[in-house]
């Protein structure tokens, strides 16, 4: 699939995401995993909108900015979102959710992805679908390749309780806890020290 260009968009209120970027095309995973308020306190946030999803996938040059895109449409991508979960929380010790895989090969069916050795464009993924559709595709295309090469295991989901975004653990022994260490990581600290200082 090929890329439509990256348009400078105006950016939705509530997206907040101050998490460092992944690496490469794993940044668009990470950053559709993370796809909420990121509001601290809330760990839910605001539920992305047709309007705040057409505004991420097309500042990211997956659909056009003038694409419709319908509540089904935001309905299906956020299962997909949410079927990607726990393949993070795998990394972090759970158990392989097996509904979520069988969620997720479907879901590639659906958009018709398929990976190219050697083709023209240079790409190694593909999809068939357009519109979220095809963007998903993309995305889950990124994704599958991680998980071969090893790169998904270094996903994360940050520890703390008001945050819950999907970071890039760059640690070497793969034990990074928050998505920022001046935000998250730094609240933890504090909650630490006062409470030392409690007990004391």
């Amino acid at each position: 699939m090929r890329r439509m260009e990256t348009q400078r968009l105006p950016q939705p209120v509530h997206e907040r995401d101050v998490t460092p970027p992944a690496p490469g095309d794993l940044e668009l995973v990470r950053g559709f995993l993370s796809l909420h308020d990121h509001e601290h306190g809330n760990p839910d946030g605001l539920p992305p909108t047709p309007e705040s999803l057409r505004w991420w996938l097309a500042s990211r040059g997956l659909v056009d900015a003038k694409d419709a895109i319908r509540d089904q449409d935001l309905a299906w991508a956020l299962r997909v979102r949410d079927a990607l979960t726990p393949k993070v929380r795998e990394n972090m010790g759970d158990p392989r959710d097996a509904t979520a895989t069988e969620f997720l090969n479907g879901a590639a069916e659906e958009t018709g992805l398929r990976v190219c050795c050697g083709c023209d464009d240079g790409s190694p993924i593909h999809v068939d679908a357009t519109g979220v559709r095809g963007a998903v595709g993309q995305i889950l295309g990124t994704a599958f390749l991680a998980e071969l090469d090893g790169r998904w295991e270094r996903f994360r989901i940050c520890h703390d309780p008001g945050c819950a975004s999907v970071f890039f653990d760059r640690s070497k022994n793969k034990s990074g806890k928050w998505c920022s260490m001046s935000s998250c990581g730094n609240r933890a600290k504090v909650r630490a020290f006062r409470e030392r200082q409690a007990a004391e």
